[in-house]
């Protein structure tokens, strides 16, 4: 009778174990996260073409399994050129470089592939939001568009909690032919 409950005990343990895991893994993809990334802005605005640092903040809020909504806020400052309308003998170019603040919140819909118990997840994404290039008001003020994105990357999650993140997004900005690719790293918590 001892070797039977002994058996009983190991077979449940041999067939729970694996489940709680799968459980487990499948409330964590579940939970919200908040994300802060670093890298490079690389940028061919009408105005100017280029690499700048970024910073971005994301909230993560999954779905399902599968499927996360994600809204963010982008921030980069690229040397844009502007024309001057004073053209003098001390002035022959009419160009100069000024810096400017783009502000990029947008919403994504990402499909993520969670693999080793939920730890790492690939994922894919499309997205569309507003860039708002904040220029100084002696230049014109700033100007909104729409952007449109597309994303790649990794998500690694070094605890329950805390999770490290690497992307690469591309967006199209406006009807200006404008485009930028963002390279960043970042950490990540879920709550």
């Amino acid at each position: 009778m001892a070797q039977f409950r002994s058996t009983l005990v190991a077979a449940l343990l041999a067939i729970g174990a694996p489940i709680a895991a799968h459980a487990q893994a499948g409330t964590q993809t579940k939970r919200p996260a908040v994300s802060l990334s670093a890298g490079a802005f690389r940028f061919n605005l009408p105005d100017g073409v280029g690499t700048t640092p970024l910073v971005a903040g994301r909230i993560e809020l999954p779905l399902s399994r599968f499927f996360l909504a994600e809204g963010g806020l982008a921030l980069a400052r690229p040397e844009q050129w502007f024309t001057s309308a004073t053209v003098t003998t001390l002035n022959p170019d009419p160009r100069f470089a000024t810096t400017t603040t783009y502000l990029i919140p947008e919403l994504q819909l990402q499909v993520q592939a969670p693999l080793a118990a939920g730890r790492v997840a690939p994922y894919l994404g499309l997205g569309t939001g507003i860039a708002n290039d904040r220029w100084p008001s002696k230049y014109g003020g700033s100007k909104g568009t729409y952007t449109v994105s597309g994303s790649t990357g990794l998500r690694y999650w070094l605890s329950d909690r805390v999770g490290l993140r690497g992307e690469l997004r591309v967006r199209d900005v406006g009807t200006s032919d404008g485009t930028a690719s963002e390279w960043t790293l970042g950490t990540a918590w879920r709550f």
